[in-house]
């Protein structure tokens, strides 16, 4: 998880001591730091604890958003594919309610021809059928 060493370095610090002599200048001397920490070594120890601690803590939950930005990218990567599916589907039903709609068309339109054509032939066969009134068949 952590990518963070966790390993404390020592702290080696440098005391400058000046040595004023008479008309010639300032000299500067290092001396080394005592073997014992001071006060302000531990705190800059556990700053730095405290530091790498909080660094861990980011690595953890940027890990944990990570992770959940994958779920949700593979969830929207489903969701993609059901609204093509779903826009296939609906354009497949288009089409057909097209090829319906022609062909209730054609119906309707053959349907008044075949009314046309039978009221002609209905009013020809009524010329052909005469009545007779007042004359009395025989047998």
């Amino acid at each position: 998880m952590g990518k963070y060493n966790k390993a404390q370095p020592k702290l080696h610090f440098e005391r400058r001591k000046t040595i004023s002599h008479t008309g010639e200048g300032t000299e500067t001397e290092l001396e080394k730091t005592p073997e014992f920490p001071t006060h302000e070594d531990q705190d800059l120890q556990h700053i730095l604890a405290a530091m790498q601690q909080s660094l861990t803590q980011i690595d953890g939950k940027i890990n944990s958003l990570s992770y959940r930005m994958d779920r949700m990218s593979e969830q929207l990567d489903k969701q993609a594919e059901r609204l093509d599916q779903g826009e296939r589907r609906v354009s497949a039903v288009e089409d057909g309610q097209t090829a319906l709609a022609t062909g209730q068309l054609k119906v309707t339109t053959e349907l008044g021809t075949l009314r046309h054509k039978m009221d002609d032939l209905e009013s020809c066969s009524r010329r052909n059928n005469l009545r007779v009134v007042g004359i009395v068949e025989s047998t």
